[in-house]
């Protein structure tokens, strides 16, 4: 027997073997095939219609067509059935709910004798078995309404128990209208029982011809004859209201689907042929094996991969062309016998062809380690040869390095008056050199000056004016400016109120100097002062930390007072107020009510005698506006509203002032009191914009006195981070495009410390988070200005090719987590305002490229996803 006989038997038994058990599955677990078979009839391609089929409807309860509790009126019956016959209608069925004895407001016993008198005359009408006596007497024909579903509730096709079940000498409707459309139907011994129905058309969106019953009745009302002729002309027409209380079937394509709709499709079917045709068990077996035994052969054979790659993809289009037959044509096929048949045959065979690789592979193995011994002999050989022709090539180059020597005399002669003449030249440009050296150090020489004390320094004439910044000296309050001056004589009279204070201004600007001032000048100066910085407090640490707790109130807690009972008859300072969490606001909120609070773990209110003042860098009323920050916790801080000036507008004397008495206590802590600004650096001071405001300055003046060599501390010693910018000389007033520059400064500074963020920060004065936000802003400029091309805007930021790719990975990240792929937003504004909620530190001048981002990426998505080349 020969090795492809024997695989060919192998084979066969494995696809013999697989397609038994997986028809035995199926047939064990009907369930799956029939959902399989219910999804092919809800993908079939539709079936033909029938156009001799209408439908007409009743809608509304108030149809003039009913009365009573959803029945028919038997008056507006007669005069539908008289009108449909005049107009030409092949025959009329209507599928109505008239119960014995008929109600007087529906028109008794008189008008259920005229209605079967009617329906005598007309001829060709189908009733329901169900109604009473006379009309059944009158009526041409009587089926029955009942459609017996399937085991699991879903209609999919008349089963022979429907025409034994009920009324055993009345067939289903549907049949009955087909008999009556085509004399050549059979529907006393239909061929078609047990059959599936082929979809044609929903009953959301129905098929046939389908007509409210209003509207016909306001044709029949207006006695326009050719209109209902035209319509129901040779016609089987169904009347039937939607009204009643008959229950729903559901279908492979529609969970709920009204009865007489489904004896419509029956009609269709009947008259079109329209059924769906299963595939006989023995030919579904038969393919099975073929295809199954196909497979397992070439496996077993040990076709190389890609052929049998390309064989499979040939069989699987195969497959996906008979299964779309089959969905155009009508047939049915057994999908879930068929797969696991097929399934179980790859898995036998692959894993009995594993089985038999080991020992292939083992020969493979011994016979690639004799391969490889002759090799490395083969190896040694070759060295052994190369060494010889190492020997030959030295002998050569020994040759060629004598000659090389007497070639390299006669150059060096050549060379010496070339030489000379470049010497020469050198030092020419080095005299020049000397000579800018000079010049440029000349000019470090001005810069380096000891700077002179400014009459502009000199305390103010007025008595009034020496009184007022005095007080504010002795309260570290260190300004000249009018604009601090009169922010203090305002905090002066509000320190002797009880409303809160809330102190706004920038980062850096001295909210808690004020803070501090407020409490010396109130009469609760021998109280405590209790500072807290509410954006420093984790969410889950807020009560405990504010409101204190008890013993045992959780696990390892020894009880201790809270900020707030520590500063009772005193001031609570709560800063950076505008970074808290929405959660906590309203507790916070509580206790600024009533001045009460409970401690965590405790019952019993705690009352405190407490002077709140509040600070924060943000815009409150936005964050209020924006739906960030509750209103109510806002109009209860903002009693006394200070704005602190940035130091920028304080103007030059304050920033000279300032430097000086941060030079003072530095340099006395260190020991260096010989130390002193030269001309150049204060002029430096000035000019720059401090966006760090005080705290940027004072960091700067420690960093250079630490760092000075020497008595004078020059410009290059302050290691201002970004070009200066002048001031306009006046009432505290910078350049126009203060943004554009601060946007500059930024970017200098992370270009400078190769982008940085925690390096930036430091040099800035600021947090990490907020140099975060400014390159965010940065960036989304730039992808504005470059059209969604990341790798043009990252280089724009980068400035320097060995930082493109970094800020480009960052790029990326920010344009990704602009709209969350976890958020989905009904419209560009809501993503907008989703925008704004979550990037609300963003500066507000970067918010139009925002939008115009969001606005792109719901038109073209990927825009600002993908870099362009």
């Amino acid at each position: 027997m020969t090795d492809r006989s024997k695989t060919m038997a192998l084979a066969l038994a494995f696809s013999l073997v697989s397609t038994v058990l997986a028809f035995s599955v199926s047939s064990l677990f009907p369930q799956g095939e029939r959902w399989l078979t219910d999804w092919q009839l809800a993908h079939m391609a539709p079936g033909r219609v029938d156009p001799s089929l209408a439908l007409v409807t009743v809608t509304e309860s108030m149809s003039p067509a009913l009365c009573g509790e959803g029945r028919w009126n038997l008056s507006v019956l007669e005069a539908v059935l008289a009108a449909l016959h005049e107009a030409g209608a092949a025959v009329i069925v209507p599928l109505t709910n008239v119960a014995s004895p008929v109600a007087s407001e529906c028109g008794g016993l008189a008008g259920l004798v005229r209605l079967a008198e009617v329906t005598k005359r007309v001829g060709s009408v189908v009733y329901p078995n169900s109604v009473p006596l006379p009309l059944a007497d009158a009526a041409t024909a009587l089926g029955t309404l009942t459609l017996m579903p399937d085991p699991d509730g879903v209609f999919r096709g008349v089963k022979s128990a429907t025409l034994s079940a009920g009324s055993s000498s009345h067939p289903p409707i549907g049949l009955l209208i087909a008999s009556f459309v085509s004399k050549e139907a059979m529907t006393s011994n239909p061929g078609f029982i047990d059959n599936q129905l082929r979809f044609v058309g929903r009953w959301k969106n129905p098929p046939f011809p389908t007509h409210d019953f209003s509207d016909v009745w306001n044709i029949i009302q207006s006695k326009d004859r050719d209109q209902l002729t035209k319509l129901f002309r040779g016609k089987a027409v169904i009347l039937f209201s939607l009204m009643s209380k008959e229950p729903m079937l559901s279908t492979p394509w529609e969970s709920a689907v009204p009865g007489e709709f489904l004896h419509a499709l029956l009609s269709n079917a009947v008259l079109t042929n329209g059924w769906v045709f299963t595939t006989p068990v023995w030919v579904a077996f038969l393919v099975t094996v073929s295809v199954s035994l196909f497979f397992a052969f070439f496996l077993l054979w040990e076709i190389p991969l890609t052929r049998l790659g390309m064989m499979s993809l040939a069989c699987t289009l195969f497959a996906g062309l008979a299964l779309w037959w089959g969905l155009y044509s009508g047939w049915v096929w057994p999908i879930l016998s068929t797969g696991l048949a097929l399934g179980m045959t790859l898995g036998g065979t692959l894993a009995w062809r594993l089985f038999r690789s080991r020992s292939i592979i083992q020969g493979r193995i011994t016979q690639g380690q004799q391969q490889l011994q002759q090799l490395e002999t083969e190896l040694a050989e070759r060295l052994q040869h190369i060494g010889e022709l190492e020997t030959h090539l030295h002998v050569a180059q020994d040759n060629a390095h004598q000659s090389a020597t007497v070639i390299e005399g006669l150059e060096t002669l050549q060379g010496g008056a070339s030489r000379q003449l470049e010497i020469a030249q050198s030092e020419i440009e080095e005299t020049r050199r000397q000579i800018d050296r000079l010049e440029v150090e000349l000019e470090d020489l001005r810069h380096q000056v000891p700077a002179m004390h400014h009459a502009g320094h000199q305390m103010p004439e007025s008595r009034e004016n020496q009184s007022l910044l005095q007080e504010c000296e002795s309260l570290h309050i260190l300004t000249r400016a009018p604009s601090v001056l009169r922010v203090f004589q305002d905090l002066a009279k509000a320190a002797v109120t009880r409303s809160p204070i809330l102190l706004l201004g920038e980062t850096g600007t001295g909210k808690e100097v004020f803070a501090r001032a407020a409490h010396a000048l109130s009469p609760r100066h021998r109280g405590p002062f209790v500072s807290v910085n509410m954006a420093a407090i984790r969410s889950e640490l807020f009560e405990g930390e504010l409101f204190g707790h008890v013993k045992g109130a959780f696990t390892g807690a020894v009880g201790r007072e809270g900020y707030i009972e520590t500063a009772n008859g005193g001031t609570l300072f709560l800063d950076e107020v505008g970074e808290l969490p929405s959660d906590l606001q309203a507790k916070l909120l509580r206790f600024l009510e009533d001045g009460s609070f409970h401690r965590v773990g405790e019952s019993r209110l705690t009352q405190v005698d407490v002077r709140i003042i509040a600070a924060t860098n943000c815009n409150l009323q936005q964050d209020v506006e924006a739906g960030r920050y509750r209103e109510d916790l806002y109009y209860r801080l903002r009693s006394i509203v200070l704005t602190l000036p940035p130091l920028r507008e304080r103007g030059e004397e304050d920033c000279l002032l300032l430097a000086q008495s941060f030079l003072k206590h530095f340099s006395r802590q260190q020991d260096r009191m010989d130390l002193a600004f030269t001309q150049g650096a204060l002029e430096a001071m000035t000019a720059y914009r401090w966006p760090g405001n005080i705290r940027e300055l004072r960091q700067t003046v420690a960093q250079a006195v630490a760092l000075a060599n020497g008595s004078l501390i020059t410009e290059a010693d302050l290691h201002l981070s970004s070009p200066v910018m002048p001031y306009v000389k006046g009432e505290g007033h910078g350049l126009v495009d203060l943004g554009r520059l601060e946007d500059d400064m930024v970017l200098e500074c992370l270009r400078r410390h190769g982008f940085d963020m925690q390096a930036s920060a430091r040099a800035l004065g600021w947090d990490r988070s907020t140099v975060t936000q400014r390159l965010k802003g940065l960036g989304f400029q730039a992808l504005v200005d470059y059209h969604g091309n990341l790798e043009a805007a990252a280089q724009a930021l980068a400035g320097d090719e060995t930082l493109t790719r970094m800020v480009e990975r960052r790029l990326r990240e920010y344009s990704k987590n602009l709209l969350p792929s976890s958020k989905h937003y009904s419209s560009v504004d809501v993503a907008i305002a989703d925008c704004r909620k979550r990037f609300r530190n963003l500066p507000e001048r970067h918010f139009p490229a925002v939008e115009q981002l969001v606005r792109q990426r719901f038109i073209m998505p990927e825009q600002i996803l993908m870099p362009r080349n």
